[in-house]
């Protein structure tokens, strides 16, 4: 593998690790529980993240279900809240609940760990697909 690729790779990995540790540190020390069925799942994969491990695991599934459990989640609290949180920017200059400050946040490291992995995902999927393209016109 070309060495600006592998940086490139190990770079993102780097990324992806830390935000995933960020997220799930900042979850599981949290109040925010998930529910349903996927609760066991979302809880294994968060212990994961934090102990820097089973980033291969993680699929974009799972990422839009913990995302989902946020959205869900703050939008109990206020109405059209999660959804704001999780499709954009949220202002809490002004927030005064303390519960809404967390998820709010908890849904800032989420988006930027879907980012992440988003990202190694699709350098992964180009390598492999590359690789293959040249194994074929050779």
């Amino acid at each position: 593998m070309d060495i600006e690729i592998e940086r490139d790779v190990h770079k993102l990995t780097l990324d992806a690790i830390v935000l995933g540790r960020l997220l799930a540190e900042e979850w599981l020390a949290g109040s925010l529980t998930p529910k349903g069925s996927i609760r066991s799942t979302i809880l294994d994969s968060l212990r994961s993240l934090r102990g820097r491990q089973g980033l291969q695991q993680i699929d974009q599934d799972l990422i839009d279900l913990m995302g989902e459990q946020i959205r869900r989640t703050l939008n109990e609290i206020r109405e059209g809240k999660g959804d704001a949180a999780i499709s954009q920017d949220v202002d809490l200059v002004w927030e005064q609940d303390q519960k809404v400050v967390e998820y709010v946040n908890l849904a800032y490291r989420w988006k930027q760990f879907k980012k992440a992995k988003i990202a190694l995902d699709d350098k992964l999927s180009a390598i492999r697909e590359a690789d293959l393209f040249l194994s074929r016109t050779v």
